[in-house]
């Protein structure tokens, strides 16, 4: 990735050169002397970063290279803020261009301060260069050798070896998973392959010794063999011919062979046998395609078993029988306790009672990884008494990067082996995870956002590159570096957390390269480094305000505060922030304002978001000079809030995410770049809503209304039209969301108009409306995952057009009317459906076919439970749907006589009871009642003798 870009190892080095070379553009004219400034700071610059992309590739560097390399790193990031501020205001004094005689006036004024502008950055530009050389020369005092030359260090234990002599007898919550994998391994003779994948430190190598031993009295030769991430395959090939027993010829000279040798032997030695091969912690999938090729195929019953840390090689090893990979998971709170104890005291009942809070904090620490119990626990096993001072000791240090034992080395090194072997660019997106707290969900589009913002991506031609960040991001994923939390229906992970052992990796590489400052303790900013590229706090209470006014600010880059205070740093005190995230807990309730008026000179800025619910925030009433900034979200406790009024001005503006109710400034023409307009009020005025069809790049639109009280009709009418006009002639929609605060009729009779498809619609992926019917032209939309259709009637086939798109994942459909009709789900329909929801006034007229729904995974039914007695019953044929594996009924109980309750519940219970695949039942009654057409006009039911409240 030889991008223009910021990354942890290099600092701003890639973008600064770019930029220098931006500079000597035309455009910016010069001063002689400054031009040869430049260049002379270019060319001395691309033989620093030269230097710095090979010291961060050296696995152990020397400390003098190590300190000269953030000493060049820090000068990156001085001189970038010098550029910028230079190219911003030469770029502020040519863009306004006056006419007339008070034009001249300004004009000559202009060029005299242009020209003061250009002295002023000659002085600077001197003044880099100086401190460039001061650098060169430093380094030529001290320099021994003109290379990186790596550090001597003793040879360290491979943790894998552990893993595999481990004793059965002292392993905990292995059964299941053993026996899950020995059932995988049955089956057809043709030779299996199988991949346990999950994260650094999970139990992996474990897992596949303890099968291995189970089973290798079964196969007639067996290997264990492990790969690692520079793997020598020769090397491989050879102990795997040795290992299953294979003996050369006499006179064979096997330390000359090549690889293909070795794989001819291995082939012809192993394609008459029942083999078992463990091939350990494979990085690549390259590395898979030449083992693989050593390995027969046969109908002997043969098994070939694969660990990795990477899902993609995980899948490509397991290409022929995908179901055979399976993904380790962490131990359950319970094998634990029974592994931590085990290894300090013999048995969890043994542990004394003054020890088992401080226990249950470590192990919160651990998060179910099994090397990290093992290795704390023998640490504490290791002291020969059980003070909780020291357990406390133990359980502080797994906050602050190990730095209580050189005992825990061995963890750090098992986790830093997934670091290391990341791409720069991937390093530096893993180590602003870092900004984050401890046991966050991490939002993936904050991420992504947040990482463009900041310039770790590079803006090439033709590429998106919030859609390269988001590929970042699944690599992370799929490394096992970080842990999804929220997938949505099409299997796209949407938010992460980092388990707390690779959190401390990160807080401690962070604090190497003094990437992230974090802190909960206003305090530490005292012993934080001169210069802070990016401060996160964490702070709770009451805060002494002049320390942050005391420290320099004005280099720091991002700025993410959390916690419960209203404390800020002075928003003047920053200078270059390209982020800026405050997110206050709603609990406790404040009067006291959050002052945002500072961040108008924020030139830089590239991100916002302010999410303080409860809290009055105070705008600018002009963010004119925020020209780079793309993300722009705010969601503030007060119902009056005014969004500045110059914000349609910003070009580059991407996301505008404001809540319900917030008006947007007149002239949301201007925003050509704008791609997430959210919410979108109907209040907005009629000017505005004609405006949205000269956004031609909007992707994800959400519309609400929060007036239900006009009584304005004709406008109101006017804008509806207005707006479905708008929107069926913008042809780059993925999302469009009518959200449930719009007037359901008057919306649908609008929407109805749409008779055809919209061109809009080609790409549309996730849809939610509301339409007297289910529309004939919805079934042409191939891309279709999520859709949330709210319909007036179904007639006839109405749901076999739905039926018949291919993407659909995710179905909600509310039925508002009385059906008159059964409603057929008929079979080889919804090829690839996963989770149907259904609201409906008679569910009892759904009714389902065999073969319907296919690949349904859980079923939703929303009901009533007034009237049960009447027309209630459970739709027909659930038992045909294959692949059910939940079943989730909401009953509404308001009106309802408890005999009806009871009933209700009974018969969604008993569906899931009598189906064949045993689904989940998941039965629930909630107080008030779904909104049906005409259900006002049923009888409120009278309680019976054994009612129960729900």
């Amino acid at each position: 990735m030889e991008a223009a870009v910021v990354t942890a190892s290099h600092g701003a080095m890639g973008s600064l050169i770019a930029k220098l070379g931006d500079l000597l553009a035309a455009e910016y004219k010069l001063l002689k002397g400054a031009k040869g400034q430049i260049l002379f700071l270019k060319a001395e610059l691309e033989s620093m970063h030269v230097f710095l992309k090979k010291i961060s590739d050296t696995e152990q560097p020397d400390e003098q290279d190590k300190c000269w390399a953030k000493e060049v790193r820090e000068l990156s990031y001085d001189i970038e803020d010098s550029v910028s501020e230079f190219m911003l205001r030469v770029e502020h004094k040519s863009s306004c261009k006056p006419r007339g005689f008070m034009g001249f006036i300004n004009r000559s004024t202009k060029l005299l301060t242009t020209m003061n502008i250009r002295h002023d950055i000659a002085k600077e530009f001197e003044s880099l260069k100086v401190r460039l050389v001061e650098a060169r020369e430093r380094r030529m005092r001290y320099q021994q050798t003109n290379d990186v030359a790596p550090r001597t260090t003793n040879t360290t234990i491979d943790l894998r070896l552990l893993a595999m002599y481990a004793e059965a007898s002292g392993l905990v919550g292995m059964d299941g998973p053993t026996d899950e994998l020995i059932q995988l391994m049955g089956g057809e003779d043709e030779v299996k392959v199988l991949s346990i994948v999950g994260f650094g430190g999970l139990g992996k190598t474990t897992l596949a010794n303890e099968i291995y031993c189970k089973l290798q009295g079964e196969f007639q030769c067996r290997a264990f063999v492990s790969v690692s991430q520079k793997p020598n395959i020769r090397k491989l090939l050879r102990t795997m011919l040795s290992q299953v027993g294979f003996v050369a010829p006499m006179d064979t000279n096997m330390e000359i062979w090549e690889e293909t040798e070795f794989i001819s032997a291995l082939r012809k030695f192993l394609l008459k046998q029942r083999y078992l091969i463990v091939i350990d912690d494979i990085w690549e999938a390259p590395a898979w395609d030449i083992i693989r090729c050593a390995l027969p195929e046969n109908i002997n019953g043969s098994r070939v078993l694969i660990t990795t840390r990477i899902e993609t090689v995980a899948r490509a090893c397991c290409a022929k029988n995908i179901e055979c990979v399976y993904k380790m998971k962490a131990l359950s709170d319970r094998d634990s306790r029974s592994l931590f104890f085990k290894r300090i005291f013999g048995a969890e009942e043994a542990c004394p009672p003054y020890l088992m809070e401080v226990s249950a904090q470590i192990l919160k620490k651990c998060g179910g990884l099994p090397l990290a119990i093992i290795t704390t626990s023998s640490l504490i096993a290791s002291q020969p008494s059980k003070l909780k001072e020291h357990w406390e000791h133990v359980r502080d240090s797994l906050g602050s990067s190990f730095e209580v034992s050189p005992s825990l080395d061995g963890m750090r090194q098992i986790l830093n082996l997934s670091y290391i072997n990341l791409p720069h660019y991937l390093k530096t997106c893993m180590l602003y995870l870092g900004i984050y707290p401890e046991d966050y969900t991490i939002n993936k589009n904050d991420l992504v956002r947040q990482w463009v913002s900041e310039g770790f991506i590079c803006e090439g031609r033709g590429t998106d590159p919030e859609d390269i960040a988001k590929s970042y991001f699944n690599e992370l994923i799929n490394r096992s570096l970080i842990q999804p939390v929220d997938t949505d229906y099409n299997g796209e992970v949407m938010s992460c957390r980092v388990h707390d052992m690779m959190l401390d990796l990160i807080l401690y590489k962070s604090r190497e390269d003094n990437f992230i400052s974090v802190m909960d303790d206003i305090q530490d900013l005292t012993r934080q480094p001169a210069k802070i590229r990016r401060l996160s706090l964490s702070l709770d209470g009451a805060i002494d305000e002049t320390v942050g006014r005391s420290f320099q600010l004005s280099q720091t880059r991002m700025l993410a505060r959390f916690g419960t205070s209203l404390y800020l740093p002075p928003i003047l005190q920053f200078k270059h922030l390209r982020v800026l995230t405050i997110e206050i807990s709603s609990w406790p309730y404040s009067s006291e304002l959050l002052d945002l008026n500072g961040i108008c000179h924020l030139f830089q800025l590239g991100f916002l978001k302010i999410i303080a619910s409860g809290r009055h925030v105070v705008l600018p009433s002009k963010i004119g000079r925020l020209q780079q900034l793309k993300t722009f979200e705010i969601d503030a406790g007060q119902s009056d809030l005014q969004l500045p009024s110059d914000i349609v001005h910003l070009s580059r503006l991407w996301h505008l995410i404001v809540p319900r109710k917030v008006i947007f400034p007149s002239g949301i023409s201007n925003m050509k770049s704008l791609r997430t307009p959210r919410c979108f009020d109907l209040r907005n005025s009629l000017d505005n809503i004609k405006g949205l069809r000269e956004l031609t790049n909007l992707t994800n639109v959400e519309i609400s209304y929060s007036d239900n009280t006009s009584t304005n009709r004709d406008e109101f009418a006017a804008k509806r039209r207005e707006l479905v006009h708008a929107l069926g002639n913008i042809c780059s929609l993925k999302c469009l969301i009518f959200n449930n605060y719009l007037p359901v009729t008057l919306i649908r009779a609008c929407l109805d108009s749409w008779c055809s498809v919209p061109t809009s619609f080609i790409h549309l992926q996730s849809f939610r409306s509301w339409f007297s019917r289910i529309p004939g032209w919805i079934g042409q939309h191939h891309s279709l995952y999520d859709l949330q259709l709210g319909v007036q009637d179904v007639y006839g086939d109405d749901v076999g057009i739905l039926s018949q798109l291919p993407s659909l994942v995710c179905l909600h459909l509310h039925i508002h009317g009385v059906p008159k009709d059964k409603i057929i789900i008929r079979g080889r329909g919804f090829p690839v459906l996963k989770h149907f929801t259904v609201e409906c006034f008679r569910i009892s007229y759904l009714a389902f076919e065999a073969g319907a729904m296919p690949k349904l995974e859980r079923l939703e039914l929303c009901l009533n439970a007034q009237g049960w007695d009447r027309y209630g019953g459970v739709p027909a044929g659930i038992e045909y749907l294959s692949g059910l594996k939940e079943v989730i009924g909401n009953i509404a109980v308001h009106f309802a006589k408890g005999s009806n309750r009871r009933a209700a519940e009974s018969a969604l219970r008993d569906v899931a009871g009598l189906h064949p695949g045993h689904p989940v039942s998941n039965i629930k009654l909630m107080g008030g009642r779904y909104g049906f057409d005409g259900y006002d006009d049923e009888p409120r039911e009278e309680e019976d003798g054994n009612s129960s409240s729900a």
